[in-house]
């Protein structure tokens, strides 16, 4: 019998709506999103408002227990296996993430671990360059999904790592994300109508962030969806509130609940700079003034550096080896950086000390500009005099210049461009495919265009050996080139890139060896871009080579000295294995820079060695790494349940088996190999549907996860296995041919639905076993689920009730583990004959079970849940209410008592927007800290001793 319900709804439970059985996957108060189980739906996603619907959901009392005559019980054990294994509920430790296909290190699981403990799992994960942060943030999308909390994503990311953010979750954790970039667009408008929101179609999509502050039309699709994760990577670019991209930060914020920042620069030395990041994870760690305490951020914030993990990580860190070269200048170039230095005194004596003076900042450009190439120099004066310039001696000085650039370029006259060629020479470097791979830095694009020229003349390059990343890529492009050079086999040699390809891109795979052909005047970003081949997983020792003019020229040699200077701070920074902007306490490029243009508009090199602290915050005191020490020392993964199983690939194996024999179709589509731990679907209809449409059941991984129409998914739960195909991927074109078979994957989600459906709805399997269970007694096994007031399970438990065949109790166990081991129900189980009066006996006595198992689970195993639920809420109602103390007295200190004109307006709509957080938040937690009063009962199977 059915009993129609109204409430009582968690993730992982099996209900019966509009004539077809759904899994829910996902519950938000009365909205559902559903997985089909049955055959007509069988696959395909759905959202429910239950409040609009009828439903039904099997009561533990009414279930049918039928016998299961399968072969050792394979069908009972893998029915329970299944359900454990899709049953979400809140926990604060690792509990699957350790399987994917990564080399584990604690730290990489802190950020998710620290989030976890949050009511809103939210984090800013802050790590220094290359340590690694899209794993951590795999590492937290898994938790979530195995939570029930993850069932839509959304990652926002520039536009050049889109891809390679892409592939490595789905490598190693496999979770699909849809690419929305320019063709991923162009693409999903021929699949789904034009007025259908894409965001509905794809619940897992990655996108850049300039596509979505620039495209309205999906700004406006966006308006409409709630998203369960958001992940922005890059988050100081959207620190500025009042930018287009910080607008759409703090909109995407309050679109989900869970949150994960990225950024190895996550402020600009601004306490508001950082507070906006803070206050897009939590609108009330800080009260709205800004001002904070390393206490008020601790919980949503880890920073680590190189120093902070090296014990960890062993050898995954390569000890890098950096040379400066010294180009000495041609006459002609001393000629003409004199005669720019002489320009820039006496601007600056006619600024009088005015760093901000158009003159001197120009011939500051000039000099810079010379430092990355006399064709960029050219290139800055050429643009100057087509702005009509009216004083006649600057023109006649720019013309006087651009004809001596002009001469330069004509007789080759450049010393670093012959160094750099004399180097590579000397390295016997000539262009070939068996030559190192070499990346070349510079600032300017006119820059990479004089380089790429004179390069292929200078060693004869083909022109695929040659290529250039900048910012005027579309985003495809940039991915292109990126992509192509992780290849082994790729013919490229020189990979020439502005500093568009200093953030986020991994270009060490294939490559130990870059030169920094010009020096930023920020340590940030020369960190950044050394950052590029000295980071995690990087295999060969990183060469980093400097290109310094050097001169003799008394009137120009110590500006070069200061280059050198900058070289040197930068492996200050290495040796310490510390955070680069801390160096000089500005943690901004921009600043970086003026600072540095300041030293060369003074010639004074010792400003480069003065912290410029500020006097807002000191930035080394507000977070404590030794906190991140103390979480690694707990125990932080969960004890998994005790399993039929012995490894997952005999879970999936025995899975596979049960599917073959009821269902013939299969028999020939899924083959497992014991021996090399392979199972391998042929890309069947129901799987892939047509490519390029929707139906089939992975219809939204990646296409470039699909194989070869011809080869079939190679799926294995050997982690090493994967991380092999990961590195043979990188030698050829094309995604890893080998993909993790965990319960992550959406082919094992694939085949446990199937399983799933194998016990008809209101039904649960019998087994009957001799000793050691007890004779004449019929053990019942039950799972718990605890929801709070937004359907969200915080706790799921499988217990077992033992009733003797005269009606009494026999003892209960309040873990599943125990009955497992106690009983050896791992062990390979005879099947014995079931008989109808067996069932009837174990059927009446179904009721008292269920009774027992009320009783047991309220009373003893949700235990102190309501205390503890009740304690946690008035934690947060005391923190919320000092935040809403701390804004109003400080919205009074501010504002005073104006009661009237503008200041009274603009108290009135600060107090609006203290309200409306307050009332929010206090709502939120009011309604994840409540425990709905009935658990959710169900009953999995019965074993029995006649």
């Amino acid at each position: 019998m059915l009993e129609t319900k109204t409430h009582n709804i968690a993730a992982g439970i099996r209900l019966s709506l509009r004539d077809e059985d759904f899994l829910v996957t996902h519950v938000e108060k009365d909205i559902i999103e559903v997985e089909g189980i049955s055959e007509l739906v069988k696959g395909m996603r759905f959202t429910f408002d239950l409040s609009l619907e009828d439903f039904d959901v099997i009561t533990p009392e009414s279930t049918k227990l039928v016998a299961d005559n399968s072969n050792g019980y394979r069908k009972s054990k893998l029915f329970i296996e299944t359900v454990l294994r899709n049953s979400s509920f809140f926990s604060e430790g690792i509990e699957i993430a350790n399987k994917a296909a990564i080399r584990p290190s604690t730290y990489q699981f802190t950020p998710t671990i620290k989030a976890l403990k949050l009511p809103k799992p939210r984090i800013l994960i802050a790590d220094a360059v290359g340590l690694g942060k899209t794993i951590e943030v795999g590492i937290f999308l898994t938790e979530m999904i195995r939570r029930g909390k993850g069932q839509r994503i959304l990652v926002v990311t520039p536009k050049s790592i889109l891809s390679q953010f892409q592939q490595e979750v789905w490598s190693r954790f496999s979770i699909p994300l849809v690419r929305l970039d320019s063709q991923g667009v162009a693409r999903i408008s021929t699949i789904i109508p034009s007025n259908k929101n894409p965001f509905d179609y794809y619940d897992k999509v990655i996108v850049s962030v300039d596509t979505l502050k620039n495209n309205g039309k999906f700004r406006h699709y966006l308006e409409k969806i709630k998203w369960d994760i958001i992940v922005i990577d890059e988050c100081h670019t959207v620190a500025n509130e009042g930018s287009d991209r910080g607008k759409l930060a703090k909109f995407l914020s309050q679109r989900c609940e869970a949150l994960v920042l990225t950024s190895a620069t996550p402020h600009n030395g601004k306490k508001k700079n950082f507070a906006n990041l803070i206050t897009l994870l939590d609108p009330t760690a800080i009260p709205y003034n800004g001002e904070f305490t390393a206490e008020d951020i601790t919980p949503l914030y880890v920073r680590r550096f190189k120093k902070d993990v090296e014990n960890e990580v062993g050898d995954s860190f390569r000890d890098r080896v950096t040379t400066s070269f010294h180009a000495s200048l041609f006459p002609e170039e001393e000629s003409v950086i004199e005669q720019i230095q002489h320009a820039k005194s006496e601007a600056f004596d006619k600024a009088n000390g005015n760093m901000s003076d158009g003159s001197l900042l120009f011939t500051i450009g000039l000099f810079k500009s010379y430092m990355s190439s006399p064709s960029a120099c050219l290139e800055t004066i050429s643009n100057r005099l087509e702005k009509q310039i009216d004083e006649e001696v600057t023109k006649s000085f720019l013309l006087g210049l651009k004809a001596q650039l002009d001469n330069i370029l004509k007789i080759n006259a450049d010393g670093k461009l012959a160094e750099l060629i004399a180097q590579l020479k000397a390295s016997g470097w000539k262009g070939r495919k068996t030559d190192d791979r070499i990346i070349i830095f510079t600032e300017r694009r006119k820059t990479l265009d004089y380089l790429e020229k004179n390069l292929k003349a200078a060693f004869n390059i083909d022109e695929a050996a040659i290529v250039q990343f900048n910012g005027s890529l579309t985003d495809t492009e940039q991915q292109d080139i990126i992509e192509k050079f992780s290849k082994e086999e790729s013919p490229i040699r020189l990979f020439l890139t502005s500093d568009a390809g200093s953030q986020g891109v991994n270009l060490h795979y294939h490559c130990h060896k870059m030169f920094n052909y010009d020096i930023p005047w920020s340590i940030i970003t020369l960190e950044q871009r050394n950052g590029r081949i000295d980071r995690f997983g990087q295999k060969n020792t990183p060469y980093i080579y400097y290109l310094i003019s050097k001169s003799d020229n008394p009137a120009i040699k110590d500006d070069f000295r200061i280059l050198d200077k900058l070289k040197e701070k930068e492996e200050e920074v290495y040796k310490t294995l510390g955070d680069a902007a801390s160096l000089w306490m500005l943690y901004d490029t921009n600043k970086e820079e003026k600072l540095v243009t300041r030293a060369f508009v003074k010639g004074d090199i010792t400003i480069l060695d003065k912290k410029q602290k500020d006097d807002e915050i000191d930035w080394n005191a507000v977070y404590d790494v030794s906190e991140e020490t103390e979480l690694s020392k707990e125990n932080i993964f969960e004890k998994p349940h005790s399993s039929f199983y012995s490894t997952d690939f005999q879970y999936y194996s025995t899975v596979i088996d049960e599917l073959k024999s009821v269902d013939e179709k299969l028999r020939d589509k899924i083959s497992v190999d014991p021996m090399d731990q392979l199972i391998e679907f042929v890309q069947t209809e129901e799987l892939c549907g047509k490519r390029g449409e929707s139906q089939g059941v992975l219809y939204d991984i990646p296409d470039e996860a699909f194989p070869d129409k011809r080869d079939t998914f190679k799926l294995t739960c050997d982690k090493e296995a994967v991380e092999k195909s990961i590195e043979r991927a990188r030698k050829k074109e094309g995604w890893p041919t080998h993909q993790l078979l965990y319960d992550m994957h959406p082919l094992a989600r694939w085949l446990q639905y199937k399983i799933l459906a194998r016990i008809d709805k209101g039904n649960a399997p019998v087994a009957r076993m001799r000793s050691p269970l007890p004779d004449k007694s019929a053990w019942f096994i039950f799972q718990g689920i605890s929801s709070n007031g937004k359907g969200q399970a915080i706790l799921s438990k499988s217990f077992v009730i033992g009733r003797s065949f005269i009606g009494r109790d026999v003892g209960n166990l309040d873990s599943f583990d125990d009955f497992v081991s106690h009983y050896r129900l791992f062990d390979d189980l005879p099947t014995l004959e079931i008989e109808q009066a067996h069932l009837d006996i174990v059927q009446a006595m179904l009721f008292d079970a269920v009774s027992s198992a009320k009783r047991l689970y309220t009373q003893q195993l949700q235990g102190n849940l309501v205390d503890d639920i009740e304690d946690r809420l008035t934690v947060y109602e005391r923190k919320l209410n000092k935040w809403l103390q701390n804004s109003e007295r400080q919205l009074d200190l501010q504002f005073g008592d104006d009661s009237a004109g503008a200041g009274r307006s603009h108290k009135d709509k600060r107090k609006k927007d203290i309200d409306y957080v307050h009332k929010e938040t206090d709502e939120f937690y009011k309604t994840f800290f409540q425990l709905e009063e009935d658990p959710y009962l169900r009953l999995l199977a019965v074993f029995y001793n006649a």
